[in-house]
């Protein structure tokens, strides 16, 4: 379930999926038509203009020829080689997963090459294929616990950065000008290498804004449709502009935020509102739901608001308000007593509880029978550092001989574990 293959393509093969990709580009703020325009190199200053990704290089090749008495000597004859397509992508992931994140997305095409970290859970990568394909890719291959990503078309020093006193000066902002549509909203994504202090992120991202909206832009964070990017390195300023499906999560470095409201129980909320966020799920008003582990309540209130009854299950009491609730049917034991007890059926159940690997699998497959048709199963699998990306296979084929594996994704508000729903067949 790691992996889905795709059906064959003309371009480049990968050896994921057996299969290859176009070459063509769809990201239209490429000012050619096959390649996004890109520095040669990390360190090489562009001044805020980007450079080809393709074109000619030229080199040199030594020849030996011989002067008149036969005896050899060495002269330099230009040659010339052709480039290739090179474009770089700036990654993010969950700190205690990098390995893992480089280990799954390494492996989906032969054209990536890790080059650096650029902070703790974000790195550079470079491929030769355009950021459109890549992206492609990294959706069909249905990758854990890669979070977000966006191309780095503008690598710009610091020293260059503060040069330009007006914004409008700068590459990014006359090419996101020329082709980006004033019907189409726009969001300023700024992130900052931790700990530095020296730039104002806050005061660049506002002053970005301002300058397209004042020739006419509209600024949308929530739902835009073209997406600046901005990370800002130790020693450069990485800038792409992308589409906000190319970059595998609307949201700056796939971080999705919740602001703590006076009825959330717990921040463990945040998970399961995040999963059904993430993957959808039609849930009819007044079902039933069983939720195991749930004390304090956090996962029973967001099922509460989906408009379902929930059947409570842990030894440990409730929040006093979900004891309170009609729709609450609280049971005070473990989950297999509870299972053992009561013959309900639901059309969701939930499980945040802390388990290893194979527990929370026995669990999970032991209540397909408790699920009504069609019914859905939402539960944190919950790792450990020695868990690797095979174990984890192992564990999603056990279930997918049971249910139906519709998602597997280590979520912003997950932490050591990743989140997976299936479905009854």
């Amino acid at each position: 379930m790691l992996r889905i293959a795709t059906p064959p393509q003309r371009g480049i093969r990968s050896r994921a999926f057996n299969h290859e990709v176009p070459r063509k580009c769809t990201n239209k703020f490429a000012p050619h038509d096959s390649v996004i325009p890109l520095p040669r190199a990390e360190g090489v200053d562009c001044g805020g203009f980007p450079q080809d990704g393709v074109g000619v290089k030229r080199t040199t090749r030594t020849a030996q020829t011989g002067d008149r008495k036969g005896r050899p000597n060495k002269k330099t004859v230009p040659t010339h080689r052709k480039a290739t397509m090179t474009t770089k992508i700036i990654f993010t992931c969950h700190e205690f997963f990098c390995d893992a994140a480089l280990q799954e997305f390494m492996s989906v095409s032969t054209s990536l090459k890790f080059i650096k970290w650029l902070d703790v859970g974000v790195g550079l990568l470079e491929c030769e294929v355009t950021f459109s394909e890549i992206s492609v890719l990294f959706k069909n291959a249905k990758l854990i616990f890669l979070r977000h990503i966006f191309p780095a078309q503008y690598v710009i020093s610091h020293k260059n950065f503060q040069k330009i006193s007006d914004v409008q000066d700068y590459a990014f902002i006359k090419d996101f000008a020329s082709n980006a549509s004033k019907q189409e909203p726009f969001s300023i994504q700024l992130r900052a290498v931790r700990g530095s202090a020296t730039h104002n992120s806050t005061e660049i991202s506002r002053k970005i804004a301002d300058h397209l909206k004042a020739v006419g832009y509209t600024e949308d964070k929530r739902h835009p449709e073209n997406i600046i990017s901005v990370f800002i390195g130790e020693t450069n300023f990485y800038i792409g502009i992308s589409k906000p499906g190319e970059n595998l999560s609307i949201w700056s470095g796939g971080m999705r935020r919740y602001a703590m409201r006076d009825d959330t129980i717990s921040r463990s909320a945040f998970k399961l509102m995040e999963a059904l966020e993430s993957y959808p799920i039609d849930l009819r008003e007044g079902g039933r739901a069983l939720d195991l582990g749930a004390a304090p309540g956090g996962w029973t209130n967001v099922l509460l608001e989906q408009g379902l009854h929930v059947v409570a299950v842990d030894t440990v009491s409730l929040d006093p308000v979900l004891l309170a609730n009609k729709k609450v049917e609280y049971f005070n034991g473990r989950a297999h007593d509870y299972l053992k007890t009561s013959s309900k059926k639901f059309d969701i159940i939930v499980n945040d509880m802390s388990m290893n690997i194979v527990s929370s699998v026995r669990l999970v497959c032991s209540i397909k029978n408790r699920l009504g048709d069609g019914g859905h199963v939402i539960f944190t699998l919950k790792l450990k550092s020695q868990d690797k990306l095979d174990k984890i296979k192992d564990s999603l084929a056990q279930l997918g001989r049971i249910f139906d594996v519709v998602f597997v994704k280590h979520l912003s508000h997950n932490r050591s574990e990743i989140t997976i729903i299936l479905q009854k067949r």
